[in-house]
C-alpha cells in the first residue's frame, strides 16, 4: 500500500493529537511541521521523529512533496490556510470549526472543487468509540423514534487568548463546543435541523492572562428537527472540573446516555492530588475521573485513520467539508437567534 506523506501546520494541543494519531499508522510518513512557536514545534518533532526544522512560513512547507496537510491553527486562519493547501495540490484536514462563517466555509469548498482535492472535516467525537456505539444502537432500532434529547459540552475555558476575541475566533463556546453537539446530533437523528432558538451570556468577562472575553462563554440552545424532535444543547466555558461531554437521547422505545468524560472505568479520590486527569481539569484533589488513553477515547486516531484510508481508496469520509459547512450553517443560525431573541429558521445552503 502506498505511503501518505503528511505535513502539519500548528504545534498546539490539537497538533499533538494529530501527530500521535499519524504515528500509529504504518502507511503514513510525517514529513514536516510549520509553526510560529519554534520551541513547541521542535518538541513535537523530536517526540514524533519528524525530520528537519520547523518552518515559520507554512508556504515553505507547501512546496514539499506532500499528499495531505493537517491544519491545526486558529479559526481566523482556517479559510486562507485551507485554500493555500488546496491550491498547492494537497488534501487538507481541517480542525473544527470549518471556519468562522458560512461565507468563509463556502470559499473553502469552492477551492477544494477547483483543485479536485478533498477537505476532511475533523469532528473527532463522531469517531470516538462510545459515540460510534450510540449511532450503532440507534440504527438497530433500540430507541424507536427519537423525540427529545440533550447534548452538553463544558469546561473551564480555552488556554489561548485568541479564543476570547470575536474577530479571531468568530464566536465563543457555541462555535468551539456547540459544533461537536450539532455534528453528532444531526448524525444520530439522521435528520435536518429546521429551526433553532438560542440564548447566550458572558459570565466571566475577565480571563486574566488571556485578557477580556468578548464572545459568549455560556449558551443554551434548542434544535428543532424536521421529524419533530426537540434537543437542548448546553455549552460552557466556565465549568470547573475538566472536560465534560454528554448526550441523553429519548425515544418511544428506549433511552440512552453516553458520558465518556465521566466514565467509571477509573474513579480516584486523593487528598494530595496527582498527575493528569483529563483536558482542562484544574485540580486532581478529591474525586476525579481519569480518562484512560484520552486521544483514543475521544476519537482522534480513529478519525485520522479513516481519513487516510479514504485518500488511499478514493472514498468520501463520514465528515467532509460539506458536513462541516452544514454544521456551521446551524451554528450561524443559533447566533442569529441569540441576537434576535426569536426562533430562527435554518437557511438552505
Amino acid at each position: 500500500m502506498q505511503n501518505l506523506k503528511v505535513g502539519i501546520i500548528g504545534s498546539g494541543f490539537i497538533a499533538e493529537h494529530h501527530c500521535y494519531a499519524y504515528s500509529l499508522l504504518p502507511n503514513v510518513e510525517l514529513m514536516a511541521m510549520s509553526s510560529l512557536l519554534e520551541n513547541k514545534a521542535k518538541e513535537l518533532m523530536k517526540k514524533y521523529n519528524i525530520p528537519g526544522k520547523p518552518y515559520k512560513d507554512y508556504n515553505e512547507l507547501l512546496k514539499l512533496d506532500l499528499d495531505v496537510v493537517s491544519l491545526c491553527i486558529p479559526n481566523f486562519l482556517h479559510k486562507q490556510g485551507a485554500i493555500d493547501v488546496l491550491k498547492s495540490g494537497k488534501h487538507v484536514f481541517v480542525e473544527k470549526p470549518l471556519a468562522r462563517t458560512v461565507e468563509e466555509g463556502k470559499a473553502m469548498l469552492m477551492a477544494a472543487n477547483k483543485a479536485n482535492k478533498q477537505i476532511f472535516y475533523c469532528e473527532n467525537n463522531m469517531y470516538a468509540p462510545s459515540f460510534s456505539k450510540v449511532k450503532e444502537i440507534i440504527e438497530e432500532g433500540a430507541l424507536g423514534k427519537i423525540y427529545m434529547g440533550r447534548g452538553k459540552e463544558q469546561h473551564s475555558g480555552p488556554h489561548s487568548a485568541w479564543f476570547y476575541k470575536a474577530d479571531k475566533a468568530g464566536g465563543g463556546c457555541i462555535l468551539d463546543l456547540g459544533v461537536h453537539d450539532v455534528a453528532c446530533l444531526i448524525w444520530y437523528l439522521n435528520c435536518e435541523v429546521e429551526k433553532v432558538f438560542c440564548q447566550t451570556t458572558i459570565t466571566l468577562p475577565d480571563r486574566g492572562e488571556f485578557g477580556k472575553c468578548n464572545v459568549e462563554d455560556n449558551a443554551v440552545g434548542i434544535l428543532y428537527f424536521k421529524n419533530g424532535a426537540q434537543v437542548v444543547i448546553e455549552e460552557s466555558w466556565t465549568a470547573p472540573g475538566g472536560y465534560n461531554m454528554r448526550f441523553e437521547l429519548y425515544g418511544t422505545d428506549g433511552q440512552i446516555i453516553v458520558d465518556p468524560s465521566r466514565n467509571n472505568l477509573c474513579v480516584v479520590y486523593s487528598e494530595k492530588s496527582y498527575g493528569y486527569v483529563v483536558e482542562k481539569a484544574g485540580s486532581t484533589k478529591g474525586w476525579t475521573f481519569p480518562v484512560p488513553e484520552e486521544a483514543w477515547v475521544f476519537g482522534y486516531p480513529q478519525e485520522i485513520k479513516q481519513f487516510t484510508k479514504c485518500i488511499l481508496e478514493n472514498k468520501k469520509p463520514l465528515t467532509d467539508g460539506a458536513y462541516g459547512l452544514k454544521v456551521l450553517n446551524i451554528i450561524e443560525t443559533l447566533y442569529k437567534s441569540a441576537k434576535s431573541g426569536k426562533i430562527e429558521w435554518v437557511p438552505s445552503l
